[in-house]
């Protein structure tokens, strides 16, 4: 049998087309607390899948490959080796990300412009990793409407409830 860390980078490695996407934002309540300020929260696990298995992230992949074939024909052997060692890098920190040992700042500075448009829309004090999010706090989960804007597709979706079934988040 595959261990968890085979299976997870076959499936970053290898993502699926980006044809059939998930289901729109819907319309989501906040709960009334009265004046309580309410915190979005995020799953984090359902997020780095989102993301490397996003068209953001394909973007940024093609622009890498773009410059690499350019270097290469301008027999840039330096700068090929560099943008090589970015793609090992890359598929190291994703691995890591994945399995919560690492840092997803590379992840969350593309999600800006979401968490702005989310906190302002829901009228929420911040948006939060689930795990950091205060459990006395008043919170809404906006993980859907985050993994709609990052395209997520229906099987991106399934694999993040699959390793939630498998593996879940420890509390």
């Amino acid at each position: 049998m595959m261990n968890r860390s085979a299976i997870l980078l076959a499936l970053i490695l290898f993502p699926m087309p980006f044809g059939a996407y998930g289901h729109s934002a819907t319309a989501q309540t906040v709960p009334s607390t009265a004046g309580i300020p309410v915190f979005g929260t995020f799953d984090r696990t359902s997020i780095v899948l989102g993301f490397y298995r996003s068209p953001f992230w394909e973007a940024i992949l093609n622009d890498r490959r773009f410059e690499l074939n350019e270097v290469r024909a301008a027999n840039d052997p330096a700068r090929a080796q560099e943008l090589e060692k970015y793609g090992a890098e890359s598929q190291d920190r994703a691995m890591q990300q994945l399995a919560g040992k690492a840092p997803i700042d590379n992840i969350l500075a593309v999600l800006r412009p979401e968490f702005k448009d989310l906190t302002a829309r829901l009228k929420l004090a911040g948006i939060v990793e689930s795990s950091a999010a205060d459990p006395k706090a008043a919170s809404v989960d906006v993980t859907t409407l985050l993994m709609d804007w990052l395209k997520a597709s229906s099987e991106t979706r399934k694999m993040a409830a699959d390793l939630h079934t498998l593996h879940p988040p420890s509390q």
